[in-house]
């Protein structure tokens, strides 16, 4: 009988206590205390939210993702073609409304000439422009910041889900993790029982 009541009993110690380990990184969601003693206790995740949140923007903004890497993954004579197709689009429509008055033939052709030299202009200064773009860019975004102010504004049942959604599964190998070695530890008391018997 002892050698199979104690690694039970082992097994379901080592599961419940896996179990409420996990809860409990969730789990309260606010600060509980222990009364009558000073004994404050909360959840991991609740408790750390914040620094959890600063961690991750700082390992996303130096190691995962920055803005250069953004600006290394444009394709740039794409968009310098695309800058100069829109830029002779809108003097187009400039010289439609504002050269009406003017013969068909003359309008036509200053139309031309002005869509095709403010498309070569900014064709040509497009390199200039966009590293002024993607400096001020580097001046204004922080990916850190960005990143800790979504996850902190996440409440923490979303917060809970997204850890969840992620690892439930591996979450779930410890609850069972802790019932096998609980078993284990249940049936080694068992034969040190046995035998000091």
């Amino acid at each position: 009988m002892v050698f199979i009541l104690l690694p039970i009993i082992g097994a379901l110690i080592g599961w419940i206590t896996n179990y409420i380990a996990i809860r409990m990184l969730f789990r309260p969601l606010e600060p509980v205390r222990l009364r009558p003693f000073a004994i404050t206790f909360q959840g991991l995740i609740p408790k750390r939210k914040g620094q959890i949140a600063d961690t991750v923007g700082q390992i996303v903004a130096e190691r995962l993702f920055s803005v250069d890497e953004l600006t290394a993954h444009l394709d740039m004579p794409k968009l310098r073609a695309e800058a100069a197709k829109t830029a002779r689009e809108a003097v187009g429509r400039w010289c439609d409304q504002k050269m009406g008055v003017l013969p068909g033939s003359l309008r036509d052709y200053c139309s031309s000439y002005l869509r095709d030299a403010v498309a070569a202009e900014v064709a040509k200064e497009f390199p200039k422009m966009t590293e002024t773009f993607f400096l001020r860019m580097r001046e204004q975004v922080d990916v850190q910041n960005i990143v800790a102010d979504k996850l902190n504004a996440l409440s923490l049942d979303d917060m809970e889900e997204v850890v969840l959604s992620v690892a439930r599964r591996e979450l779930k190998q410890l609850e069972w993790l802790g019932g096998v070695l609980g078993f284990m530890i249940g049936l080694v008391q068992a034969l040190i029982a046995y035998f000091l018997a």
